[in-house]
């Protein structure tokens, strides 16, 4: 697994040897419904691209950060 991330709009993109994310117990419950749909379409799909946690959501307004999950070659 790799991590990258951003420090703000204008810098670029990094590789990260950790993250931390501060969480309500209903947030989390979001972000494992993400990942578990992502999941499944990584398996369904060869040819997988990218999905966004903003979209899952449908909240591309709120100033929350996103996540976007991509599949490993590895």
């Amino acid at each position: 697994m790799n991590i990258y991330g951003y420090e703000s709009d204008e810098s670029e993109l990094v590789s990260l040897k950790e993250i931390t994310l501060q969480l309500t117990v209903s947030e989390l419950d979001d972000l494992i419904s993400f990942m578990q749909k992502t999941m499944l379409l990584m398996q369904k799909h060869e040819d997988y691209g990218h999905e966004h946690y903003k979209d899952f959501k449908q909240d591309v307004t709120s100033n929350m950060p996103d996540i976007i999950i991509t599949k490993s070659n590895g």
